[in-house]
């Protein structure tokens, strides 16, 4: 029996490591991930656990979903992500969700904000906004 063959990477696939020197909530211990691209996928690109393959999340560009989306970062996480001289240097992201019948959903309350000059990245909880973690990604009824 002939092993199994494993398709070659996508030679326009750009992976990106970035410190996440807070890790993620609910996975601290993760705190290096890496950016994840392919023109096939775009604009959705996938941030993976360097320490576990297995924990990834499906991203998105916020301002694809919200335009005028304001971001607001604490001390801490600016610090963090290295002092960015302002938010034209950062990459913000939205977490999608794709649950089965359900259309899918971006938390737009909690962006993963990277700072692709330092390499670094947080997830910033959006503590005094009106935007929601579930917010819907199109419209429309799901495939059926």
């Amino acid at each position: 029996m002939e092993p199994e063959s494993i398709p070659a990477p996508d030679p326009q696939t750009r992976c990106t490591s970035y410190l996440f020197p807070a890790g993620i909530p609910a996975f601290e211990k993760h705190v290096r991930f890496r950016l994840v691209e392919s023109p096939r996928f775009a604009p959705i690109a996938l941030l993976e656990s360097e320490i576990d393959p297995a924990v990834r999340f499906a991203c998105a560009p916020v301002r694809l979903l919200v335009p005028d989306y304001r971001l607001e970062l604490s001390r801490e996480e600016f610090e963090l992500l290295g002092r960015p001289a302002d938010e034209s240097q950062l990459l913000v992201l939205a977490i999608l969700t794709f649950r089965e019948g359900r259309p899918p959903t971006a938390n737009l309350l909690a962006p993963v904000v990277l700072h692709p000059a330092a390499r670094t990245g947080v997830q910033s909880v959006q503590c005094d906004s009106s935007y929601s973690h579930v917010h819907p990604v199109r419209e429309d009824a799901p495939c059926s």
